[in-house]
């Protein structure tokens, strides 16, 4: 006993040992393989299609099977591991199964003509076969999609499978394509074709086949029995007996159509021979590859595509056809399957090009905001299993990609040679790096000289501690990296978390970005956000207590001295990713750090404003200190005038 499985929905990880009937599927999120044990030697596979086919016979009693990233086959034993290497041709390895073998069955064929190049092919089945091996001479689901080859020549494509009680002696069947005519009976193998035929209704489901009584040489034979007499635009008929050299006994392929009593003359009907009394004159294989599976853009047939809200991909594959011989449906030659089609939005587009090749372009959008993953399988409904690729099933995630990530780009790039000397200067001859102090804290809106941070820059436990002189910022500042350690070389500092902006690792930072405010006149500003944004603010800021800026356009105006940490995050509903970063601006040379600015204008103010009163006052009063001064300025040059006068005379 055989076992069909049209999907595997459960995903098995690890392969089992088939030592009995079992099935092993491969993790591949409900399709692509399944591998059956039967007769003790035979392995079945099933590839994401609606058929299957036996690749060869497994002599180990104990061994496993398992595919690797590639997609090639191997063997594991006990006692030894066998790799399949590269297929034979498209398709399986036969290092592990040796050639493929007739899936062909112990019985005759009829053949029957529906069209030039449509026929049916019944299985006989004689009517003491015991019920328990009546499967051994029926088509089953096995032989769909595979070739009917003929001992002479010929080739047919079986597209169908039937099962059914009528006509008598045929229980199933095979509608099939013709893909190379067959050959027929020669008269010099069959005698009786030198004749006429007439057929008359014998009873019981049995017809009888007369020849010519006056042509002495043709006869039926011994060697006729299984042989199908086949007549244009009429039923065929097998012989199952000779009754003697003239007569034989037959069963009809379609008993609706025959008309008895009827004559058929030489050379107007004939003989193919698909029996098996001596010896099968027919097998069945595979039929050999006759499309090729093109991935646009992707190498690999096991894809992993991540999806981040509110992005989306394109998938393309393009299905060219190699049916030599065989007739193009103009009908999707791709079948997709969408795992779970609640999670992200697929559109599919399909069409034909001027070669017959099928394209399909799928739309996959994020546009819900629900994380998981799920499989899209492309499946070429009618790819022989002796194509190496036949299903293509890509994983979706609605989620993250370990790829996608947020960083700080420097306006000014500072190669890493510099950031380890410790100098990178401008046009202006600023040094864009700043080593920090040792112990360093940046100040708070207290003051430059009251610290409130608990982050510690540069920091090394057997250095004293600046800035530690109020009550505050002893309290404040906490060792991490460098916490129970009695100096900084046993910290244990790289050179990744020397440059890092991670206040995670502040103990370890030593230099950083500086910005030279006096030589600099611009001031940066945050831009006007617009309504929506502004709605979006209003309502994000109270749930996330933090405040939402709009990333286009978005400046920074720093009014301050030293240290600046910032750290940016996305606000949930743009992305999946946990987006974070951080950076740091060291502003220098300030012209005076807070209040400075402040009580100098202050004391401005206040001195402009009593020189305005005094002026007011004096005025108000008719005091004129102008004129009282120049008044005063010539009695002294009139006193000075008349004393160096009187002195002349006087001498």
């Amino acid at each position: 006993m055989y076992l069909l499985i049209q999907e595997c929905l459960t995903a098995l990880i690890s392969p089992l040992s088939l030592n009995e009937d079992v099935c092993i599927r491969h993790d591949t999120k409900s399709f692509l393989v399944v591998v059956y044990h039967y007769q003790e030697t035979s392995a079945y596979f099933l590839i994401g299609l609606g058929r299957y086919s036996e690749i060869g016979d497994i002599t180990d009693k104990v061994f496993t099977l398992y595919y690797d990233h590639l997609g090639f086959i191997h063997k594991l034993t006990p006692d030894h591991f066998e790799a399949g290497g590269p297929p034979a041709a498209f398709g399986n390895s036969r290092s592990i199964f040796g050639q493929a073998p007739d899936m062909g069955f112990g019985t005759a064929l009829a053949p029957q003509f529906i069209s030039l190049n449509e026929m049916i092919f019944f299985a006989y089945v004689p009517e003491s076969e015991p019920q328990e091996t009546l499967y051994t001479k029926k088509f089953n689901n096995m032989h769909y999609g595979k070739v009917i080859n003929s001992g002479k020549t010929g080739k047919a494509y079986i597209r169908k499978v039937l099962q059914h009680d009528t006509p008598k002696g045929f229980l199933s069947s095979a509608i099939a394509e013709m893909i190379e005519p067959f050959a027929i009976e020669e008269a010099n193998e069959s005698s009786c074709l030198s004749s006429s035929l007439s057929v008359s209704y014998a009873g019981n489901s049995f017809y009888k086949l007369t020849l010519d009584l006056q042509i002495a040489n043709a006869l039926f034979e011994d060697t006729d029995i299984e042989k199908t007499v086949v007549i244009p635009g009429h039923s065929s008929f097998l012989i199952t007996s000779i009754v003697d050299n003239k007569n034989a006994l037959a069963i009809a392929t379609m008993p609706n159509r025959v008309s008895s009593n009827v004559t058929f003359l030489q050379d107007s009907w004939f003989l193919y021979n698909f029996g098996q009394r001596n010896g099968r004159t027919w097998t069945i294989y595979s039929k050999p590859c006759n499309c090729w599976f093109q991935h646009n853009e992707l190498l690999s047939i096991s894809v992993v595509k991540y999806i981040d809200l509110g992005n989306s991909e394109v998938l393309k594959v393009k299905i060219i056809p190699n049916a030599k011989g065989l007739q193009i449906l103009e009908v999707p030659l791709l079948k997709v399957l969408v795992g779970n089609p609640t999670l992200l939005e697929v559109k599919a587009y399909g069409t034909f090009d001027d070669t017959d090749s099928y394209l399909m372009k799928i739309s996959v959008a994020s546009k819900a905001l629900r994380q998981g993953s799920t499989s899209l399988a492309f499946i070429v409904w009618g790819a022989s299993t002796e194509c190496f690729v036949t299903t293509i099933v890509s994983t979706l995630k609605s989620s993250c990609s370990y790829l996608r990530s947020m960083y700080h780009i420097p306006s000014t790039f500072i190669p890493l040679e510099d950031w380890i000397s410790g100098v990178h200067r401008d046009s202006q001859g600023f040094n864009l790096i700043k080593t920090l102090p040792i112990n360093y804290r940046p100040p708070s809106n207290m003051g430059v000289a009251i610290p409130l941070t608990d982050n510690f820059y540069h920091a090394d436990p057997s250095k004293p501690i600046p800035r530690n002189l109020f009550y505050k910022s002893k309290k404040a500042g906490k060792f991490k990296q460098c916490a129970n350690v009695s100096a900084r070389e046993e910290c244990n500092c790289t050179n990744d978390q020397k440059f890092s902006h991670a206040v995670a690792f502040s103990d370890y930072i030593e230099i950083i970005s500086c910005y030279d405010r006096t030589k600099y006149d611009t001031e940066l500003e945050r831009s006007g956000f617009k309504y929506n944004v502004q709605k979006l603010r209003d309502y994000l800021e109270p749930v996330l207590r933090a405040s939402v800026y709009n990333p286009l356009g978005l400046n920074l105006s720093i009014k301050g001295s030293e240290l600046f940490h910032f750290r940016v995050t996305v606000i949930p509903g743009v992305t999946f990713c946990n987006l974070v970063e951080e950076f740091q601006i060291y502003v220098d040379e300030v012209p005076l750090p807070f209040p400075g600015h402040t009580l100098i204008a202050v004391a401005t103010a206040v001195v402009l404003g009593g020189l305005i009163f005094t002026t007011f006052m004096f005025h108000m009063r008719g005091i004129y200190p102008w004129k009282a001064f120049q008044k005063w300025l010539r009695g002294n040059k009139v006193d000075s005038s008349n004393i160096s006068i009187n002195e002349i005379i006087d001498s």
